[in-house]
Parts: C-alpha cells; structure tokens; sequence
C-alpha cells in the first residue's frame, strides 16, 4: 500500500509526505457552455413576438411624427394669423404709436380655436373699441376666441405728450 520510502515514517507521518509530493499537474483548459439550443416549437412564437414589437415600435414613431406635423401646422397658421394682425394694428392711422399688439396661441387639435389676445394701453375708449373692431374684422371667419387686455390710461399718453 505505502510505497518502502515511507515505511520507517508512521501512518500520519507517510500520509504528509505524500500529500506534500509535489505531483504531476495537468493544464486544465477552461470549457465553454455551449448555446442551448433552441426549442423547436417555440422559435415561431418568438418571431412573432420579435415582428409585433417592430410593428408596434413602427406605429409609435408613426403617430409621433403626425403629432409633431400637427402642431408645426397649427404653429405656422397662428403665425400667419399674428403677422395679418399685427400689420393692421401699425398700419392703421388712429392707432400710430399705440402699443397695441395682438398674440395668437393655437393649440394642437385642429377643431380647437386659436387664441388672439389683444393687449396694449390706449388713451380712451374709442381707440379701444377701434382696435378691437379692427382685429375681429381681420379674422373674418376664422375660427378664432378674441380675448380683449387693452388698458384704458388717459394720464398716461398726458405725460407722453408733454
């Protein structure tokens, strides 16, 4: 059993000496796992699942882009609608050097009405009324809400003539 360089080492002693033997080692090349293989019925569910989430991802992106043209459009014809407006109020002869200024908010659903507000100060009330009649003969029929912050303040065009 035990080898005849040991026999004069006690059973202890022979079992040391052997473990501390240096031994013979073998190089031990790491072992990849191999892919498992995919189950055979369940590669067509996963292709499916796989072509509804493009599609879906394709849908999103779709709706997203016809937001965004929605409201560039909608953006564009509150433009339209301020630059109309805003020539008018500079250009008429009563309301010179009035700060009388029109906004135009638009919001994103087509149906919805714009927005105009009309906002500045005027001498008296007349010019007020002049203002307002001429931004809502400027809309015509647009499908706009006039909104009218225009601030009666005599005193105030006083002390700018003095």
């Amino acid at each position: 059993m035990i080898d005849n360089r040991w026999k004069g080492l006690g059973l202890g002693h022979a079992a040391l000496a052997v473990l501390a033997t240096p031994a013979a080692a073998l190089a031990q090349v790491p072992t990849t796992a191999l892919p498992a293989a995919p189950p055979a019925d369940g590669s067509v569910i996963g292709g499916v699942g796989v072509v509804i989430a493009v599609i879906a991802l394709l849908v999103a992106v779709g709706v997203a882009v016809k937001l965004y043209d929605a409201k560039r459009k909608r953006e564009e014809q509150g433009l339209a609608i301020q630059a109309r407006l805003s020539d008018v109020l500079l250009l008429h002869p009563s309301l010179a050097g009035m700060p009388v200024v029109a906004s135009v908010y638009t919001p994103l659903w087509q149906g919805s009405p714009a927005v105009v507000e009309v906002k500045g100060t005027v001498p008296n009330h007349d010019v007020r009324e002049l203002a307002m009649e001429l931004v809502q003969h400027e809309l015509g029929a647009t499908n706009a809400r006039l909104e009218d912050h225009i601030v009666v303040d005599p005193l105030g065009f006083k002390r700018m003539a003095a």
